[in-house]
């Protein structure tokens, strides 16, 4: 039985003159209900139980085999929900901590490398003969002096 639902049981019994109705829950001296049908409206997890009912008249009284009814639901639903949540917020943080601590050593690597050299640096010294010549583009005046 779902938790919040109601159920309602019904109890019959072939007699002449018709039978008086009453329902019991196992282990409980007090009746639950009088009456052909019982109902249990907003059904929780304390109604769960055996349950029978007894039919008597002037001839005498029969009672009826155990009905069993459990709760499923409410309270399972909530669970799974509830652990499936946790389940998400660890793994997320988990990945979180991943992140963190995957930038903090990219940074720490970045950080102990040196700086490259600027580009036309780079170019300069893949072509080291023109060093020569720029050199005397520099200053034509000089170049007359030293010839």
């Amino acid at each position: 039985m779902m938790e919040g639902g109601s159920v309602t049981l019904t109890c019959s019994a072939d007699a002449n003159p018709a039978a008086n109705y009453t329902w019991y829950k196992e282990h409980e001296d007090s009746p639950r209900a009088s009456g052909q049908m019982f109902t249990i409206t907003d059904f929780r997890a304390e109604h769960s139980g055996n349950y029978y009912c007894e039919a008597q008249n002037q001839m005498g009284r029969n009672t009826s085999t155990l009905l069993l009814i459990t709760s499923s639901g409410g309270d399972t639903t909530t669970m799974i929900a509830s652990i499936t949540g946790w389940t998400l917020l660890v793994v997320m943080l988990i990945l979180l901590l991943v992140f963190c601590l995957w930038m903090r050593k990219k940074k720490a690597v970045s950080s102990t490398t040196e700086p490259h050299e600027p580009r036309e640096a780079v170019e300069m010294d893949l072509h080291p003969e023109y060093e020569d010549l720029s050199a005397q583009r520099e200053d034509p005046e000089e170049q007359e002096d030293q010839v």
